[in-house]
């Protein structure tokens, strides 16, 4: 077991892949280790370009630096350094020969390996929870799954979070000051506003044209990435970061890059979150907030079963109604299918899927959190070798 008498020093290792969710994931688990566990965090990435539009205080040009007293690298200096009492290996990210060379010289009492995998709410996440993977040297790497249940890792949430929401919740103003800050225009009185953060889909058209007919006033936020293209198509113009157009019932504001931290703030302001990926969908789910996911899509079609699998999960108390207006709305979304009757649906439902997402939310803050499980990991004895060295399934990103 490693030893408690000084801070364990933490390395976090996140290849950036093609979006933001995994270096997101990365970045928070970061800081919840150092402010809330008392690490001294290495953070090790491949692509800070991308990490700067979450964390703007990141210098891309620079060979190292501090960002929230988590110490920023490039992924090459691996290879100089020895590995911390503790390697997170986000996503199984491969890392670089020689620092995998020191981990299995140091030996297992004095590291711990983890694989952090993808999140999924498919059943066999439970049975590979925590399964080892023995590696050359005597020491194992362990598989720690992020998930739903209490056999799994959790989730990620900061101690404070729903603390946060909730006083959030009761302060209107702060709303109005926080589309202020973005330079967002205040919606108009009663409008639904809906936060668009998707993976590229066409057929956006019927949606975005029963918004414009509806009766009721919308407010669409759209954050950068490929959906701004569709909406610039239907448009017929390009709508620049910053700017906001209105057709007919439906207003369109184009958003910049917010940090990771004011994303949250966009989750609560908003009444429907079109999310995508893992971080902000888990965000979402903190939001407690009608949601729509858009998984990341996987050429077997693996994402439909994780889709199935985690619908069945999250409406397996709700109301008939709204189990059916959110299943076909997210099947139609991640599907391709006809959006207006779907959306139209939703809509119709929307003040019963709020209260179960804040239902969902509360079953879920019952569970420790990720950070916190990883935590006591490190501290539990080496799992058993698993047949769980061989592939696992399903086990491909949801970024």
């Amino acid at each position: 077991m490693l030893s408690m008498s000084h801070p364990l020093n933490c390395d976090l290792l996140c290849h950036v892949v093609d979006n933001f969710g995994d270096v997101g994931v990365a970045w928070r688990l970061a800081r919840q280790l150092t402010h809330e566990h008392g690490c001294v965090v290495r953070l090790f990435v491949d692509d800070l370009n991308t990490f700067a539009a979450i964390c703007p205080e990141i210098q891309p040009r620079m060979g190292q630096q501090t960002v929230d007293s988590v110490n920023i690298l490039p992924w090459s200096r691996q290879q100089q350094l020895d590995p911390g009492d503790v390697v997170v290996e986000m996503f199984g990210c491969h890392l670089m020969p020689g620092f995998i060379e020191r981990i299995q010289r140091l030996g297992a009492k004095r590291v711990r390996w983890f694989n952090l995998e993808h999140l999924s709410a498919e059943d066999w996440v439970e049975g590979a929870h925590l399964r080892a993977s023995p590696q050359p040297g005597g020491i194992d790497k362990l598989f720690f799954f992020p998930g739903f249940t209490a056999a799994t890792g959790g989730l990620l949430r900061e101690s404070d979070l729903l603390a946060r929401r909730a006083s959030w919740d009761r302060l209107p103003s702060a709303r109005r000051i926080a589309l202020r800050s973005l330079g967002l225009p205040p919606p108009p009185e009663h409008a639904l506003t809906v936060l668009l953060f998707s993976y590229a889909r066409g057929g956006l058209a019927p949606w975005l044209q029963a918004m414009a007919e509806a009766s009721r006033p919308t407010t669409l936020w759209i954050c950068p990435g490929p959906m701004r293209a569709e909406v610039d198509n239907w448009l017929s113009m390009q709508l620049a970061t910053g700017q906001s157009t209105v057709r007919g019932s439906l207003t369109l504001c184009a958003l910049p890059f917010v940090p990771q931290e004011r994303f949250d703030e966009l989750l609560w302001a908003a009444d429907v979150c079109v999310v995508r990926g893992e971080d902000s969908f888990v965000r979402a789910q903190w939001a407690a907030r009608p949601m729509i996911w858009h998984a990341y899509v996987q050429h077997d079609q693996a994402h439909l079963d994780k889709l199935e699998a985690f619908l069945r999960r999250y409406l397996a108390a709700a109301e008939p109604a709204v189990h059916d207006a959110v299943t076909a709305m997210w099947e139609a979304w991640n599907e391709g299918g006809e959006l207006r009757h779907a959306w139209q649906e939703f809509c119709a439902r929307l003040p019963q899927i709020r209260r179960h997402a804040q239902a969902w939310c509360e079953q879920l803050s019952a569970m420790p959190d990720l950070a916190s499980q990883l935590a006591r990991a490190w501290q539990a004895a080496p799992a058993a070798p698993a047949e769980a060295s061989a592939p696992m399934p399903g086990a491909e990103p949801l970024k």
